[in-house]
């Protein structure tokens, strides 16, 4: 959890970004990294989509900090635009009554 506090600052020093708005960008709240800062922890999924979003946006002229290993990019798969056609259900026959 500490790279990612390293992280966020030098994201929100590079960016001009405060701190908390960082936070928000990455972790869907903005007092993820203070809390991370007190000892408080957030969960493994939290912190990995932490860590892939500072890495998708990091700033171009900035290198990524070298003792911190950088996520691999996501491979984006493509969904089909339409949905397939779903099968017609076999028709009843109407019975009458009679």
């Amino acid at each position: 959890m500490r790279h990612l506090v390293v992280l966020c600052a030098l994201f929100a020093e590079q960016t001009g970004r405060s701190i908390s708005t960082v936070s928000r960008c990455a972790t869907g709240s903005g007092d993820t990294i203070a809390r991370l800062r007190r000892g408080s922890a957030i969960t493994t999924r939290r912190a990995e989509r932490a860590l892939r979003f500072l890495s998708e946006n990091w700033p171009e002229p900035v290198e990524w900090p070298t003792h911190i290993p950088r996520p691999p990019p996501r491979v984006r798969t493509l969904k089909p635009a339409v949905r397939p056609p779903r099968k017609a259900r076999p028709r009843r026959a109407i019975q009458r009554r009679g």
